[in-house]
């Protein structure tokens, strides 16, 4: 029989799976709502920029009751959250209730994947965390990349307005499963056994104090965990584009049919998943052979990042939607190595408040969000091409490079 662990971990992969499914549908069925809806490129970026306008506001907040309430509670209300506004993306009539909709999902799903990091802090010792974050994160990716895909089908068969109602749908399973069989506390669980505990409490972060304040200044104003916020800054600009504009670039600029642009759409996201799994395990292999989890981070967190920029570059140059669909996977793949020694970075520094961290972290990746879809858009309307926007990412992602290598995994702001 499995460890419980790891069965917490699919758990994990699969909220984290879920997170990505809801949103990149949107990405795919944005170019016939525009159509249903009357809605222009500019509306459409703002439709886009809402959810991580309000994802950022409620960031920390949300996160911070992960911390405070415990990630069960957390969960049930973030995912029940988010599912239920993805359903109503379906009902929308209007740009103006397009935008309250998306404004509404960003704000329940805020909290998500710092909450997520979190519990597999408690959940998994210090020498597995990276695997651990690096699985969650596939799961992400593969949602990301099963989305596109999935979302043609659906959109085929019920429409772009039932497609987001199946898919809200299925949030709502996980919901149940988090309230019924999920423990924050490993000790708490029944099948848990005592050696498993042992091992799980190596270096685990546990729950803070109930009376225990937060710490804000020394949580928020830690030197490595602002370079390390700068850093997801700069990783956040790239992303959006393979959640946002990727379809519409392959469409407009490639000739492409709705049905190859969403499978085209997958790839970088799948090659993403892939780089999540491999950052983790080659930074716990570093971590393990030399005994420095300094280089072990470090070394996945700015060779990652020289890579993904290279991918980027190379995609300017691309004259065919199959090479340029090849060079923005390597991009994808090779930057997301650093995703899983990020997550595990953030959670040690974050320590007992690590999802409070987290939210810090993800606060940063959501200002990206807020200003990538419109500066996007506007940098192709501007000079007639995404390639503007391929420029930006690989100058964004070499100032990410060189933050890595001044960031110190081994100094937690709160211990």
């Amino acid at each position: 029989m499995a460890s419980v662990r790891y069965w917490v971990l699919l758990f994990v992969v699969l909220g984290a799976f879920i997170t990505y499914l809801d949103r990149v549908c949107i990405a795919v069925a944005a170019p016939l709502m525009q159509t249903d809806l009357n809605l222009s490129q500019y509306e459409m970026g703002w439709v886009f920029t809402a959810f991580y306008v309000a994802y950022g506001i409620f960031e920390i907040p949300s996160s911070w009751l992960g911390d405070r309430w415990g990630q069960q509670r957390t969960l049930t209300r973030i995912v029940g959250g988010w599912s239920i506004f993805t359903i109503l993306t379906g009902a929308a009539r209007g740009y103006a209730s397009l935008l309250v909709v998306r404004f509404l999902f960003g704000a329940a799903e805020s909290g998500a994947f710092p909450t997520l990091s979190r519990a597999l802090s408690r959940w998994f010792p210090a020498y597995e965390r990276g695997f651990a974050n690096g699985m969650m994160w596939t799961g992400a990716r593969l949602g990301g990349a099963v989305s596109p895909p999935l979302a043609v089908l659906a959109i085929a068969w019920i429409g772009w307005r039932g497609a987001f109602v199946l898919f809200g749908a299925i949030g709502l399973i996980w919901v149940a499963a988090c309230a019924l069989w999920y423990r924050d506390d490993p000790a708490d669980h029944p099948r848990v056994s005592k050696p498993e505990l042992e091992i799980i409490r190596v270096g685990a972060a546990p729950a803070p104090l109930r009376a225990q304040p937060l710490p804000w200044k020394k949580l928020l104003f830690n030197r490595d965990l602002l370079i390390l916020c700068a850093t997801y800054l700069a990783s956040g600009f790239g992303f959006q584009f393979f959640v946002t504009w990727l379809p519409t670039y392959l469409t407009r600029e490639h000739g492409l049919t709705l049905a190859r642009s969403g499978f085209y759409t997958a790839l970088p996201l799948l090659a993403g998943a892939a780089g999540c799994a491999l950052g983790g395990f080659i930074s716990d292999s570093i971590t393990r052979r030399t005994g420095s989890l300094l280089w072990g981070r470090r070394i996945v967190g700015a060779g990652g990042f020289l890579l993904g920029a290279a991918g980027f570059f190379a995609a300017v140059q691309a004259r065919t939607p199959e090479l340029a669909v090849a060079c923005l996977a390597f991009a994808s793949g090779t930057h997301d190595m650093t995703l899983p020694v990020l997550w595990a970075t953030c959670t040690d520094l974050g320590g007992k408040f690590g999802g409070t961290a987290g939210g810090w972290l993800n606060l940063a990746s959501s200002i990206s969000g807020m200003l990538a879809p419109v500066v996007s858009a506007g940098l192709a309307g501007i000079f007639g091409s995404f390639n503007a926007v391929f420029w930006v990412t690989t100058s964004l992602y070499l100032a990410g490079a060189l933050l890595w290598l001044i960031i110190d995994p081994r100094k937690p702001a709160i211990t």
